[in-house]
């Protein structure tokens, strides 16, 4: 049996995500998958969501579909994950 995982993340930052329905299953699901993290032409990284309409949080932009979710980000800047 697999436990939730261990992700931080500030409540205000929660707080700022409230248009998430999935219940945050990214902090309290082993199973879930993470949207993937790819570079762009700007050698930024950008959360490419493979959701499309299925999430608030995810936005086309060009061909791709990202993840602009607050909490996401959150984890990504904190665990590299």
């Amino acid at each position: 049996m697999q436990g939730k995982r261990q992700f931080i993340i500030p409540v205000e930052t929660l707080k700022e995500a409230d248009k998430c329905s999935k219940y945050h299953a990214c902090l309290t699901q082993n199973e879930y998958q993470l949207c993937g993290i790819t570079i762009s032409t700007e050698h930024r990284a950008r959360m490419v969501c493979g959701y499309e309409a299925d999430c608030a949080y995810s936005s086309r932009i060009g061909n791709q579909f990202v993840c602009t979710c607050p909490v996401r980000h959150s984890i990504y800047r904190k665990y590299g994950a």
